[in-house]
């Protein structure tokens, strides 16, 4: 293999390269014979003015203060619904309308003929209402996917049709109870 150039010129001038420190007065007689050619003003000590760092240092704070303040807290872990759109602020008040009024609605005619049944649709609600607390964190994270949106809206779909079908059952378990009486008085 070829030789570079270069550690042949580095060969070649081993013995007249200067390795060694220079003195510790190098420097002071450096300066001493740019002084001499007027070319050199010295070199004075600067004194620091902590009083501008610490004011600069506190301004940088402030504006960071202010900053943060201002920003809007985007680290919320779950979202609703509406967050999304103002149409899924309307679908989303929809449902949580409808889903209130058949509430009120089952309460209004259940009866301890219907207790179980409502206790048990209170418990799939409840499993229901878990289950989209999980997808508004899902949605945060997902920064509002399409399918994690459908799932919300099938949610509050199952949860309306979970409600109209008890509401059916408590009617038709009172139609019954109504009729029967009455056929039981003739």
């Amino acid at each position: 293999m070829k030789e570079d150039k270069v550690d042949q010129l580095f060969k070649r001038m081993q013995d007249q390269l200067d390795i060694h420190e220079p003195s510790a007065d190098h420097q002071l007689r450096f300066l001493e014979k740019l002084q001499q050619q007027n070319k050199v003003i010295p070199l004075q000590p600067k004194k620091r003015n902590w009083y501008k760092a610490f004011a600069i240092a506190a301004s940088i704070a402030v504006l960071f203060g202010i900053a943060f303040t201002m920003l809007p807290s985007n680290t919320s872990t779950e979202a609703e619904l509406a967050s999304v759109s103002p149409q899924m602020q309307e679908t989303q008040s929809f449902f949580t309308s409808a889903i209130q009024i058949q509430l009120e609605e089952i309460n209004k005619v259940s009866s301890e003929e219907t207790k179980e049944l409502v206790t048990d649709a209170m418990k799939q609600i409840a499993k229901l209402e878990s289950d989209y607390e999980t997808l508004k964190e899902d949605l945060v994270r997902s920064e509002n996917d399409k399918r994690v949106i459908s799932a919300m809206i099938k949610n509050f779909q199952k949860r309306a049709n979970l409600l109209e079908e008890v509401l059916q059952k408590i009617n038709e378990i009172n139609e019954y109870k109504l009729s029967k009486n009455e056929n039981s008085i003739l």
